[in-house]
């Protein structure tokens, strides 16, 4: 995976956030929106990538992020959407407004391990 060409040519930061650095973003996005990811550092006053500020924005720093646990709805709605389109989690993610595609993979991967758990369990008790 590694960092972009562009990361290695210029110093840019990388690791932790600051609370300077999300302000930034923030105010920048929140009076221009963020158009092209690739500009977006430089005219906001960040020495980081463009995919590092795309990542920052979607994962954390989003207006209508929805954090904690999923309703048994979304749950729901995710085990059919996955049914019917794979692995396709942006796409998923859509139809979940305020929910990130990371965050659906995960919860997916655990709703399969608890059912691969109680199959197991079944099958010793049989």
């Amino acid at each position: 995976m590694g960092r972009h060409s562009c990361c290695h040519k210029q110093k840019l930061r990388k690791g932790l956030w600051s609370p300077e650095e999300d302000e930034k973003l923030i105010q920048h996005i929140t009076k221009f929106g963020h158009g092209c990811w690739s500009s977006v550092p430089k005219l906001a006053g960040l020495e980081r990538c463009g995919k590092s500020c795309r990542l920052r924005w979607i994962n954390y720093l989003r207006p209508d992020l929805k954090r904690g646990t999923f309703s048994q709805h979304e749950e729901k709605l995710i085990t059919e959407l996955h049914a019917l389109l794979g692995n396709k989690w942006s796409q998923i993610a859509a139809q979940l407004p305020g929910r990130t595609d990371n965050e659906i993979k995960k919860l997916l991967e655990l709703i399969i391990k608890k059912e691969a758990k109680t199959k197991w369990h079944r099958s010793q008790h049989s």
